[in-house]
């Protein structure tokens, strides 16, 4: 991440590789460092921000919104639960596991990575944060009821996969119109 400049005509520009995304309070200063960068570097520019490292980025008169909907796909399709039926919490009520469970374990390898790509979602689906977070502590051994509680987590998946963050419209003054929260 870099900043460039202070105040409303600063410019925040986020790389990842050979992506960019440049971004400010000042469209006049983000097109002189756009042009300033076409004519040093061989770029193109996209337009505005409609997809990035997963992220679906949908901007308008309401503010921003940000979802994982097609990456929330790939997962269900991983764990080969597309089909399967929604719930309505990631997690029971009250849920106890323990490491040394008594089931049977299984395989570490899809568990970790169903849990990693779980981790990732939680980038624009907060409510995903605590189950996720409780169900990686079982990484190291998980047993069958560690999988069964992941499998649930993706069931609410299925059921909530266009849900996503929200932030309203940047003001005149500075600040944000309300508070940023949960989509449906």
């Amino acid at each position: 991440m870099y900043t460039r400049g202070k105040g409303g005509g600063g410019l925040i520009v986020g790389v990842y590789v050979d992506d960019l995304i440049i971004t400010g309070g000042d469209t006049g200063a983000v097109a002189k460092f756009k042009a300033q960068m076409k004519s040093t570097f061989r770029m193109s520019d996209l337009g505005a921000l409609s997809y990035y490292l997963g992220l679906e980025v949908t901007q308008g008169a309401v503010g921003i919104t940000l979802r994982q909907g097609a990456y929330a796909t790939k997962i269900l399709e991983k764990a080969g639960m597309t089909d399967c039926n929604p719930c309505a919490t990631p997690m029971e009520l009250k849920l106890k596991l323990l490491k040394e469970g008594t089931t049977p374990s299984v395989d570490a390898t899809e568990y970790r990575s169903i849990i990693g790509s779980l981790r990732y979602l939680c980038n624009s689906r907060p409510d995903l944060a605590y189950a996720v977070g409780y169900l990686s502590r079982f990484m190291e051994a998980p047993r069958q009821e560690h999988m069964a509680a992941v499998k649930r987590v993706l069931r609410y998946v299925a059921g909530t996969m266009h849900w996503g963050g929200s932030l309203p419209p940047w003001t005149e003054e500075g600040s944000y119109a309300d508070a940023a929260g949960i989509l449906r």
